[in-house]
This record gives C-alpha cells, structure tokens and sequence, in this order.
C-alpha cells in the first residue's frame, strides 16, 4: 500500500497578532524554496505564494532552522494583514483566519481565494 502523503497547503491570516502563517504543506508544495513572494490580487481578492530568490528585493527568506522547530513560516507584517482584512469586510479584528490553497498546475504558485478563508478563532 502506498502511504503517499497528501499535501494541504494552507495559510492562516492572525488579525490579533498581526501575522501571516504559511504552513509548511504550502512551503513543500512549491518546493521548499529559500525565499518566496507574496502577490496580492485585490480583484480576485487572492493571495499567491511562489518561490523567488535572494534578489527579489521583496523576497522573504524562509529560515531553515525555523522551519525545523515549527509547523510554520511566520510573517508579521502590520500593513499586509491591515491590507487583506480591508479586502476581507466580514473578517474580525480578534479573530485568525485559515485558507487553503489551490496548487496551479505546472506552475510552482500556490494560490488563496480569502472568500474561503474559515475562522480559527473562538
């Protein structure tokens, strides 16, 4: 029996503390790359993330070390939660928020509609 696992990969959005957490199913997805870039759509009000590199000067760096001891990357980021909760009008101040995301096919892009997001927060 083949004991494949499959990969949900999934972000979380924490209004409280103000941070973006990529789960690590979404980092193993595209690749485990050293740095990825986060691309806001406000149309489609989605978020993509995609492996970049350290000359992308809006890269982020995935710390290895990290990633070992947690199940997360963590990205606190005041203006990019700020920024998706206006595009998200239902989503609460207090409240995290979890999406999951859709791979692109032959593409290393994994892409979140936040009209799907869930609330993960009492």
């Amino acid at each position: 029996m083949n004991k494949t696992k499959i990969l949900k990969p999934a972000i979380s959005v924490d209004l409280k503390n103000l941070l973006l957490r990529i789960h690590k199913d979404t980092l193993h997805s595209i690749g485990d790359p050293e740095y990825i870039l986060l691309l806001v759509n406000p149309i489609e009000r989605s978020l993509a993330v995609l492996p970049s590199d350290r000359s992308d000067a809006k890269a982020h760096h995935i710390s290895r070390y990290s990633l070992i001891r947690k199940k997360s990357f963590e990205l606190y980021s005041t203006s990019l939660v700020q920024n998706l909760q206006n595009l998200c009008s239902n989503w609460k101040d207090d409240k995290a928020y979890r999406i999951y995301g859709e791979v692109i096919p032959n593409k290393d892009v994994i892409r979140f509609k936040m009209a799907e997001a869930i609330s993960i927060s009492e």
